[in-house]
Protein backbone atom coordinates (compact mmCIF):
# COMPACT_ATOMS: atom_id res chain seq x y z
CA UNK A 1 0.00 0.00 0.00
CA UNK A 2 2.86 2.36 0.87
CA UNK A 3 4.55 1.64 -2.46
CA UNK A 4 1.38 2.64 -4.31
CA UNK A 5 1.17 5.87 -2.35
CA UNK A 6 4.75 6.79 -3.14
CA UNK A 7 4.24 5.81 -6.77
CA UNK A 8 1.33 8.22 -7.23
CA UNK A 9 3.19 10.92 -5.35
CA UNK A 10 6.12 10.54 -7.74
CA UNK A 11 3.82 10.80 -10.72
CA UNK A 12 2.34 14.00 -9.32
CA UNK A 13 5.79 15.57 -8.89
CA UNK A 14 6.77 14.64 -12.43
CA UNK A 15 3.51 16.10 -13.73
CA UNK A 16 4.16 19.43 -11.97
CA UNK A 17 7.69 19.57 -13.34
CA UNK A 18 6.38 18.81 -16.82
CA UNK A 19 3.76 21.55 -16.58
CA UNK A 20 6.37 24.04 -15.41
CA UNK A 21 8.73 23.07 -18.19
CA UNK A 22 5.96 23.35 -20.75
CA UNK A 23 4.97 26.73 -19.36
CA UNK A 24 8.54 28.06 -19.59
CA UNK A 25 8.85 26.73 -23.12
CA UNK A 26 5.64 28.48 -24.15
CA UNK A 27 6.89 31.77 -22.64
CA UNK A 28 10.00 31.66 -24.83
CA UNK A 29 7.98 30.85 -27.91
CA UNK A 30 5.55 33.74 -27.31
CA UNK A 31 8.34 36.37 -27.02
CA UNK A 32 9.47 36.91 -30.62
CA UNK A 33 12.63 38.82 -31.52
CA UNK A 34 12.29 42.46 -32.64
CA UNK A 35 12.26 43.55 -36.24
CA UNK A 36 13.22 47.03 -37.38
CA UNK A 37 13.47 49.13 -40.55
CA UNK A 38 14.52 52.75 -41.02
CA UNK A 39 12.26 55.35 -42.59
CA UNK A 40 13.54 58.92 -43.09
CA UNK A 41 12.87 62.21 -44.87
CA UNK A 42 15.47 64.86 -45.70
CA UNK A 43 14.93 68.61 -45.46
CA UNK A 44 18.19 70.36 -46.26
CA UNK A 45 20.67 69.25 -43.63
CA UNK A 46 18.00 67.98 -41.20
CA UNK A 47 16.75 64.39 -41.38
CA UNK A 48 13.66 63.05 -39.60
CA UNK A 49 14.13 59.37 -38.75
CA UNK A 50 11.56 56.78 -37.72
CA UNK A 51 12.24 53.22 -36.56
CA UNK A 52 9.53 50.98 -38.03
CA UNK A 53 9.84 48.27 -35.38
CA UNK A 54 7.96 45.38 -33.79
CA UNK A 55 8.53 43.86 -30.35
CA UNK A 56 10.99 46.60 -29.43
CA UNK A 57 11.13 48.70 -26.27
CA UNK A 58 14.32 50.72 -26.73
CA UNK A 59 16.40 52.13 -29.57
CA UNK A 60 19.96 53.30 -30.13
CA UNK A 61 20.75 55.37 -33.23
CA UNK A 62 24.16 56.04 -34.78
CA UNK A 63 23.85 58.85 -37.33
CA UNK A 64 27.19 58.17 -38.99
CA UNK A 65 28.78 61.47 -37.97
CA UNK A 66 29.64 60.59 -34.38
CA UNK A 67 26.26 61.64 -32.98
CA UNK A 68 23.72 59.24 -31.39
CA UNK A 69 20.18 59.18 -30.02
CA UNK A 70 17.91 56.88 -28.00
CA UNK A 71 14.63 58.30 -29.32
CA UNK A 72 12.34 56.10 -31.36
CA UNK A 73 11.86 58.85 -33.96
CA UNK A 74 14.75 61.32 -33.70
CA UNK A 75 15.49 64.36 -35.84
CA UNK A 76 19.13 65.03 -36.64
CA UNK A 77 20.88 67.95 -38.33
CA UNK A 78 24.17 67.29 -40.11
CA UNK A 79 26.92 69.89 -40.15
CA UNK A 80 27.78 69.45 -43.81
CA UNK A 81 26.99 67.50 -46.94
CA UNK A 82 28.03 63.92 -47.59
CA UNK A 83 26.80 60.34 -47.49
CA UNK A 84 26.25 59.00 -43.98
CA UNK A 85 25.64 55.37 -42.95
CA UNK A 86 22.92 55.39 -40.30
CA UNK A 87 22.33 52.44 -37.96
CA UNK A 88 19.57 51.75 -35.44
CA UNK A 89 19.50 48.92 -32.89
CA UNK A 90 16.06 47.96 -31.56
CA UNK A 91 15.91 45.93 -28.34
CA UNK A 92 13.01 44.07 -26.73
CA UNK A 93 12.29 41.08 -24.46
CA UNK A 94 13.03 38.74 -27.34
CA UNK A 95 16.46 40.18 -28.20
CA UNK A 96 17.84 42.84 -30.53
CA UNK A 97 17.72 43.70 -34.24
CA UNK A 98 19.74 46.13 -36.38
CA UNK A 99 18.98 48.12 -39.51
CA UNK A 100 21.25 50.38 -41.57
CA UNK A 101 20.76 52.77 -44.46
CA UNK A 102 22.79 55.40 -46.33
CA UNK A 103 21.56 59.00 -46.16
CA UNK A 104 22.82 61.53 -48.71
CA UNK A 105 22.95 65.21 -47.75
CA UNK A 106 23.32 67.58 -50.69
CA UNK A 107 25.53 70.65 -50.31
CA UNK A 108 23.71 73.94 -49.91
CA UNK A 109 24.72 76.90 -52.03
CA UNK A 110 26.35 78.50 -49.01
CA UNK A 111 28.40 75.37 -48.37
CA UNK A 112 29.49 75.41 -52.02
CA UNK A 113 30.53 79.02 -51.48
CA UNK A 114 32.48 78.48 -48.24
CA UNK A 115 33.47 74.82 -48.43
CA UNK A 116 31.58 74.16 -45.17
CA UNK A 117 33.01 73.50 -41.70
CA UNK A 118 35.52 70.97 -43.04
CA UNK A 119 37.44 73.76 -44.83
CA UNK A 120 39.05 75.46 -41.83
CA UNK A 121 40.66 78.37 -43.69
CA UNK A 122 37.71 79.16 -45.92
CA UNK A 123 37.19 78.58 -49.63
CA UNK A 124 39.09 80.90 -51.97
CA UNK A 125 37.73 81.98 -55.35
CA UNK A 126 39.47 83.77 -58.24
CA UNK A 127 38.21 85.31 -61.45
CA UNK A 128 38.37 82.61 -64.11
CA UNK A 129 41.09 82.97 -66.72
CA UNK A 130 38.59 81.67 -69.26
CA UNK A 131 35.17 83.16 -69.87
CA UNK A 132 32.14 81.22 -68.78
CA UNK A 133 28.98 80.96 -70.82
CA UNK A 134 26.99 84.12 -70.23
CA UNK A 135 29.87 86.32 -69.06
CA UNK A 136 28.88 89.80 -70.19
CA UNK A 137 28.31 93.45 -69.40
CA UNK A 138 24.64 93.81 -68.50
CA UNK A 139 22.38 96.79 -67.97
CA UNK A 140 21.16 97.25 -64.40
CA UNK A 141 17.57 96.98 -65.60
CA UNK A 142 14.77 94.63 -64.69
CA UNK A 143 15.87 91.98 -67.17
CA UNK A 144 19.65 92.36 -66.84
CA UNK A 145 19.76 93.05 -70.56
CA UNK A 146 23.03 91.98 -72.18
CA UNK A 147 24.88 94.98 -73.54
CA UNK A 148 28.20 93.37 -74.44
CA UNK A 149 29.29 89.73 -74.21
CA UNK A 150 32.78 89.09 -72.81
CA UNK A 151 34.06 86.12 -74.83
CA UNK A 152 37.60 86.55 -73.50
CA UNK A 153 36.54 86.79 -69.86
CA UNK A 154 37.18 89.77 -67.61
CA UNK A 155 40.89 89.01 -67.15
CA UNK A 156 41.38 88.79 -70.89
CA UNK A 157 39.24 91.89 -71.49
CA UNK A 158 41.44 94.12 -69.35
CA UNK A 159 44.67 92.55 -70.58
CA UNK A 160 45.82 91.13 -67.24
CA UNK A 161 45.75 87.39 -67.87
CA UNK A 162 49.26 86.93 -66.48
CA UNK A 163 49.31 89.36 -63.56
CA UNK A 164 46.02 89.26 -61.68
CA UNK A 165 45.16 86.43 -59.31
CA UNK A 166 43.36 87.91 -56.30
CA UNK A 167 41.72 85.38 -53.98
CA UNK A 168 38.33 86.16 -52.44
CA UNK A 169 37.85 83.91 -49.41
CA UNK A 170 34.53 82.96 -47.80
CA UNK A 171 34.65 81.32 -44.36
CA UNK A 172 32.03 79.03 -42.87
CA UNK A 173 31.62 81.32 -39.84
CA UNK A 174 30.71 84.34 -41.99
CA UNK A 175 34.16 85.91 -42.09
CA UNK A 176 35.40 87.28 -45.41
CA UNK A 177 39.08 87.75 -46.31
CA UNK A 178 40.91 88.89 -49.41
CA UNK A 179 44.35 87.83 -50.58
CA UNK A 180 45.56 90.64 -52.86
CA UNK A 181 47.95 89.73 -55.66
CA UNK A 182 50.63 92.28 -56.64
CA UNK A 183 49.20 94.81 -54.12
CA UNK A 184 46.54 95.99 -56.57
CA UNK A 185 42.94 95.27 -57.51
CA UNK A 186 40.59 95.84 -60.45
CA UNK A 187 38.53 98.99 -60.01
CA UNK A 188 35.96 100.83 -62.10
CA UNK A 189 37.42 104.10 -63.27
CA UNK A 190 34.29 105.98 -62.17
CA UNK A 191 34.82 104.71 -58.63
CA UNK A 192 38.50 105.67 -58.73
CA UNK A 193 37.82 109.19 -60.05
CA UNK A 194 35.01 109.95 -57.60
CA UNK A 195 37.02 108.63 -54.65
CA UNK A 196 40.20 110.39 -55.83
CA UNK A 197 42.32 107.28 -55.74
CA UNK A 198 45.13 106.57 -58.23
CA UNK A 199 44.59 103.98 -60.90
CA UNK A 200 46.30 102.62 -63.96
CA UNK A 201 44.00 102.41 -67.01
CA UNK A 202 43.68 99.00 -68.57
CA UNK A 203 42.91 97.87 -72.08
CA UNK A 204 39.23 98.42 -71.31
CA UNK A 205 38.01 101.99 -70.74
CA UNK A 206 35.58 101.07 -67.96
CA UNK A 207 38.06 99.51 -65.55
CA UNK A 208 41.60 99.95 -64.29
CA UNK A 209 43.99 98.82 -61.59
CA UNK A 210 44.53 100.56 -58.25
CA UNK A 211 46.63 99.88 -55.12
CA UNK A 212 44.64 98.26 -52.34
CA UNK A 213 45.05 97.17 -48.73
CA UNK A 214 42.63 94.38 -47.74
CA UNK A 215 40.18 94.85 -44.90
CA UNK A 216 40.77 92.85 -41.72
CA UNK A 217 37.29 92.61 -40.21
CA UNK A 218 35.01 91.99 -43.16
CA UNK A 219 32.06 89.60 -43.07
CA UNK A 220 29.52 88.35 -45.57
CA UNK A 221 25.90 87.27 -45.58
CA UNK A 222 24.30 84.96 -48.13
CA UNK A 223 20.59 84.77 -48.90
CA UNK A 224 18.75 82.59 -51.38
CA UNK A 225 15.67 83.52 -53.37
CA UNK A 226 15.24 87.03 -52.01
CA UNK A 227 13.98 90.28 -53.51
CA UNK A 228 16.84 92.68 -54.13
CA UNK A 229 15.97 96.37 -54.51
CA UNK A 230 18.56 98.97 -55.50
CA UNK A 231 18.53 102.56 -56.75
CA UNK A 232 20.03 102.64 -60.24
CA UNK A 233 20.77 105.00 -63.12
CA UNK A 234 21.57 104.54 -66.82
CA UNK A 235 23.48 106.00 -69.75
CA UNK A 236 20.26 107.46 -71.12
CA UNK A 237 19.15 109.12 -67.86
CA UNK A 238 22.43 109.61 -66.03
CA UNK A 239 21.18 112.53 -63.91
CA UNK A 240 18.27 110.56 -62.47
CA UNK A 241 17.81 107.49 -60.28
CA UNK A 242 14.96 105.04 -59.72
CA UNK A 243 14.59 101.73 -57.96
CA UNK A 244 14.58 98.28 -59.53
CA UNK A 245 13.58 95.09 -57.73
CA UNK A 246 14.88 91.71 -58.83
CA UNK A 247 12.75 88.92 -57.39
CA UNK A 248 13.92 85.48 -56.26
CA UNK A 249 17.65 86.06 -56.66
CA UNK A 250 20.57 84.68 -54.64
CA UNK A 251 22.58 87.49 -53.07
CA UNK A 252 25.64 87.83 -50.91
CA UNK A 253 26.76 91.07 -49.32
CA UNK A 254 30.22 92.09 -48.13
CA UNK A 255 30.39 94.26 -45.00
CA UNK A 256 33.22 95.84 -43.02
CA UNK A 257 33.08 96.39 -39.28
CA UNK A 258 33.50 100.13 -39.80
CA UNK A 259 31.72 102.49 -42.19
CA UNK A 260 34.44 102.68 -44.81
CA UNK A 261 33.13 99.67 -46.78
CA UNK A 262 36.67 99.07 -47.93
CA UNK A 263 36.40 95.37 -48.75
CA UNK A 264 34.68 94.05 -51.87
CA UNK A 265 34.34 91.04 -54.18
CA UNK A 266 35.74 90.71 -57.70
CA UNK A 267 35.63 94.29 -58.90
CA UNK A 268 35.92 97.36 -56.67
CA UNK A 269 32.92 99.68 -56.99
CA UNK A 270 30.24 101.32 -54.84
CA UNK A 271 27.75 98.47 -54.45
CA UNK A 272 28.65 95.64 -52.06
CA UNK A 273 25.72 93.39 -52.93
CA UNK A 274 26.34 90.69 -55.54
CA UNK A 275 23.96 88.45 -57.46
CA UNK A 276 24.85 84.77 -57.75
CA UNK A 277 23.51 83.54 -61.08
CA UNK A 278 24.81 79.98 -60.64
CA UNK A 279 27.07 78.07 -58.28
CA UNK A 280 28.55 74.60 -57.93
CA UNK A 281 31.57 73.26 -56.08
CA UNK A 282 33.72 73.94 -59.15
CA UNK A 283 32.52 77.30 -60.48
CA UNK A 284 30.17 80.19 -59.87
CA UNK A 285 28.91 83.05 -61.97
CA UNK A 286 28.42 86.30 -60.07
CA UNK A 287 27.09 89.67 -61.14
CA UNK A 288 28.90 92.77 -59.81
CA UNK A 289 27.04 96.08 -60.05
CA UNK A 290 29.18 98.88 -61.49
CA UNK A 291 28.82 102.61 -61.93
CA UNK A 292 29.66 103.45 -65.52
CA UNK A 293 28.07 106.82 -66.28
CA UNK A 294 29.47 110.35 -66.08
CA UNK A 295 26.36 112.19 -64.94
CA UNK A 296 25.46 113.65 -61.57
CA UNK A 297 24.37 110.18 -60.39
CA UNK A 298 27.65 108.54 -61.33
CA UNK A 299 27.95 106.81 -57.95
CA UNK A 300 24.82 104.72 -58.59
CA UNK A 301 24.96 101.42 -60.48
CA UNK A 302 24.13 101.63 -64.15
CA UNK A 303 25.48 98.25 -65.26
CA UNK A 304 26.53 94.85 -64.04
CA UNK A 305 29.52 92.75 -65.02
CA UNK A 306 28.68 89.05 -64.89
CA UNK A 307 31.85 86.99 -64.44
CA UNK A 308 32.82 83.39 -63.82
CA UNK A 309 34.88 82.49 -60.76
CA UNK A 310 36.63 79.22 -59.97
CA UNK A 311 38.24 77.83 -56.79
CA UNK A 312 41.62 79.49 -56.43
CA UNK A 313 44.76 77.49 -56.87
CA UNK A 314 47.28 77.42 -54.04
Amino acid sequence: MKRTKFYFLGLAVLAVIGIMATSCGNDEETTPAPTVEIHYSVDGYTVAFTALATNAESFVWDFGDGETSTDASPSHTYAMSGTYTVKVTATGPGGSADATTDVEIAASKEEMLTGGPAVKNGKAWSISQQAGEGDAVLKADQDFTVEQPIPSGMIGLIGMADEYNDKFIFHNDGKYTHDVDNDSVIVTQVYAVLNKIPYRPSAEDAVGVTPFIPGKNATFTFEEGVDLTLPVTSDEYKDSTWTVTWSGVDVFEIKDSDTSENEFFGLLDFTRKYVVFSISTDAMQVGTFISATDGSKANYPSHMIRMTYVPASE
